[in-house]
């Protein structure tokens, strides 16, 4: 009678399991969702900077990406484990026990995706409910004009160019970094805490040491320059072809993801300022360049919708630099889409659209508003002038 009972109970915690497990799961994953802006805000001042300190002070003793390292074990690890587990399903079914084996499996899977998602949303999910950079900063919020749009395109401008005179270039004209990859990703660490500092973001100070991922030529298959693994806390870089024009943004980006923010916009709205206000003329180049392009599209819209004059900079002579290290950009990128059409005859799939289709759903299921959240909204750009660089210039 014992023994029944007992038998009977253990089926009851099993059956318990096979219910709980997978719903633990889901509210683990979706939890972000209904967490109050107050607390994720008060949770990644007070809070994200320990949790995420061991494994940054871990990073610190690798060069390379552990991040790359462990997919390119893991995919094959993968497929030796599931043809195992199929080997051993079926002596299970030969021999009895299967159903026994089966609970385990699931249990066991089940267990590791609940704490995969408890480490994402301590490392990274509960960011994405902090208040936006935009909002922390203060901006004004008077109604912009037309003259307010041209003057911070005239900043950006004279900012980009001014930065550009003092770079170096190769024997094509093109301009490029002036340090290294390793005394670069240093100096972002310094240059967004100081931004930090003196603008008032609760942004993280612990020291992040980004990667450069050595297959970063098949990594440009997705488009993707950089990406930070909150699982290991790692930022990794595409260092394929670091362009003068996009590299230092990047890499302040996945530093600001590291640091504390999840937002897309949240990030690319750091990075930029954080590299105009840069001592260093190739980081400043790569945030006015970023400003200016944006800017000039939206300016000009504007003129042709008002019946006005649109400033005049595309015929410049000062920015033909510029335009030959756009168009070194666009020849590199060029021949990376080549390729990924190659892939697609030969396989049938294309790399980059499933890239951002994965990309979009993984964002959306964030409250992230898709691949489009990568995008600052122009006003954000103009209101930070007006607030801030345009006072200085005064």
């Amino acid at each position: 009678m014992k023994i029944e009972l007992k038998g009977k109970r253990k089926t009851a915690r099993r059956i318990t399991a096979i219910v709980v497990l997978p719903i633990l799961c889901v509210a683990m994953i979706l939890c972000n969702a209904f967490i109050p802006r107050n607390v994720a805000d008060y949770y990644c001042v007070n809070i994200f900077p320990y949790i995420s300190m061991p494994m940054q002070s871990i990073n610190m003793f690798f060069h390379y990406s552990l991040t790359e390292n462990v997919i390119v074990c893991f995919v094959p690890l993968l497929l030796i484990g599931l043809l195992f587990w199929f080997v051993i399903l079926i002596k299970k079914i030969l021999s009895r026990g299967a159903l026994l084996f089966a609970y385990k499996s699931f249990r066991n899977l089940f267990v590791l995706i609940l704490i995969g998602a408890l480490c994402f949303q301590a490392m990274h999910g509960i960011n994405y409910k902090r208040t936006h950079v935009a909002d922390t900063l203060n901006l004004t919020d008077e109604e912009l004009t037309y003259e307010d749009y041209c003057n911070a395109l005239k900043w950006a401008y004279a900012g980009m160019i001014e930065a550009r005179m003092h770079l170096g270039e190769d024997y094509n004209g093109v301009a490029h970094m002036t340090n290294s990859f390793e005394n670069s990703a240093t100096y972002a660490n310094s240059l967004l805490n100081a931004f930090s500092d003196e603008y008032g973001i609760p942004l993280s100070h612990n020291y992040v040491r980004a990667k450069p991922v050595s297959m970063s030529h098949y990594w440009s298959y997705t488009h993707i320059v950089g990406m930070y693994d909150p699982f290991l806390a790692e930022v990794n870089v595409n260092t394929d072809y670091m362009s003068i024009s996009e590299y230092p943004v990047t890499l302040c980006h996945e530093l600001c993801h590291a640091k504390g923010y999840a937002g897309e916009t949240d990030c690319n709205t750091l990075a930029a300022f954080a590299c105009c206000s840069s001592t260093r003329a190739d980081f400043r180049y790569a945030g006015y360049y970023e400003i200016f392009w944006n800017l000039l599209v939206v300016t000009e819209n504007i003129a042709e919708a008002t019946g006005q004059d649109a400033p005049q900079f595309i015929s410049t002579a000062e920015l033909d630099p510029v335009i030959k290290d756009m168009r070194a950009s666009i020849l590199y990128w060029n021949q990376i889409d080549e390729e990924v059409d190659l892939v697609k005859e030969k396989l049938g799939i294309d790399i980059t659209e499933t890239s951002d289709l994965v990309n979009d759903t993984f964002l959306k299921s964030n409250g992230e508003s898709g691949v489009e959240s990568y995008h600052v909204p122009d006003s954000v750009y103009v209101r930070f002038y007006l607030t801030y660089a345009g006072s200085k210039n005064v």
